[in-house]
């Protein structure tokens, strides 16, 4: 039985493959990129995906079982992973303007994938699925409780498939005790996000309204005070429109250092570049003073897990965000830090420090397979 997970961005396509009875790895991945910016289209796109699979993996249209794709938000409404209906995809086209530069580009993918595999099982797997049940205080905002009941409006929480994955490699690997104890989980890449998991279910998470919002991330501002938006709509007459593209693509470490959001280049330049290094030092300290909150609200920390293409690549951040957490009984073994192993902290440290890789494509698989054997 051969099942496609698929993760459609906003200029992406990620597609892996695998065989019902070896999930540990896909049998192959093919990454698209630059849809939308060039002239490749979704519908291109995924028709590249059927010439790829067709020519390079021996897979044909009737042997795919199901394809699972991931969906960043479900809204208040899916609290799991959902076969694809009309229904469902009306209701995602409602919620659009929740995450206006993620939704469309995955709309379009999937009813591509729809148009060119009929025949197969379609389920959406959502980011915020995770988050779904996060305790009310979590969840709640401080502004009148029937406006955001009116209006849809709440903390939701993204990256759930990241941290689903993570949380099940760690308790593959660390056991049981380890997975269901205080764990703080840092996914950083281009968006970045700060999870806290106690008893193995979140309690809380940086993103909350949109997947703008929380820690500073490559080019998107994080949370801001209030009054900043409109003081500049007002004194410097920027539009609604103006604003979004302002805090979405045009902030974080490209608005602060003036020159790129890549953190590969701001590291290697950051001696001559000195608002680069700002950039870096400001990113570092917002994932620090998260994780001071979060062992705040769990009553300490036991573990924290590093992820996504900063976390798992970068020894730099890692130990720049750690420093000074001595105080929490957090302590980094420079060497296996620099190594990029899996556990990277000392021996003498009380808290356990994780590099671990995200596996968004074996979380929309696993939940795939869920929802076929649930509906066989």
């Amino acid at each position: 039985m051969v099942l496609l997970s698929v993760n459609a961005g906003s200029s992406s396509l990620k597609v892996s493959v695998f065989d019902r009875h070896s999930l540990e790895s896909p049998r192959a991945s093919l990454e698209i990129e630059s849809i939308g910016i060039s002239d490749e289209t979704p519908e291109s796109a995924t028709r590249r995906v059927q010439q790829w699979l067709t020519d390079e993996v021996s897979v044909r249209a009737e042997d795919i079982k199901a394809v699972g794709h991931r969906v960043v938000h479900g809204g208040e409404k899916y609290a799991s992973a959902t076969t694809i209906t009309p229904d469902l995809l009306s209701y995602l086209h409602e919620i659009t303007p929740l995450a206006p530069n993620h939704m469309p580009g995955t709309l379009a993918s999937i009813n591509a994938f729809l148009e060119i595999y009929p025949h197969a099982h379609q389920v959406a797997c959502f980011d915020t699925s995770f988050f779904h049940n996060i305790p009310d205080v979590a969840k709640t905002l401080p502004i009148p409780l029937t406006l955001q009941k009116e209006a849809g409006i709440r903390r939701y929480g993204f990256h759930g498939l990241s941290y689903t994955s993570l949380l099940a490699s760690f308790k593959e690997h660390e056991g049981e005790v380890a997975a269901h104890g205080r764990v703080i989980l840092a996914h950083l890449g281009s968006g970045a996000s700060v999870a806290a998991v106690k008893d193995g279910q979140p309690v809380d998470m940086s993103m909350g309204f949109t997947p703008v919002s929380g820690i500073m991330m490559s080019t998107r501002s994080g949370d801001l005070e209030p009054g900043i938006l409109t003081y500049l709509e007002t004194q410097k007459g920027m539009t609604p429109a103006e604003l979004s593209d302002l805090f979405t693509n045009k902030s974080g470490l490209l608005g602060v250092s003036e020159t790129t959001a890549d953190m590969h280049v701001l590291i290697d330049t950051q001696e001559e570049n000195p608002k680069g290094k700002l950039a870096i030092e400001l990113f570092s300290y917002k994932i620090k003073k998260q994780i001071g909150a979060y062992a705040a609200a769990l009553g300490g920390v036991d573990s924290i897990i590093f992820s996504g293409g900063i976390g798992e690549r970068s020894a730099e951040i890692r130990a720049r965000v750690c420093e000074g957490l001595e105080f929490l009984g957090i302590t980094i073994d420079d060497v296996r830090n620099s190594e990029g192993a899996r556990l990277i902290s000392s021996d003498r440290s009380t808290v356990g420090v994780h590099v671990i890789p995200a596996r968004e494509d074996y979380a929309i698989v696993t939940q795939t397979i869920e929802i076929l054997d649930k509906e066989a």
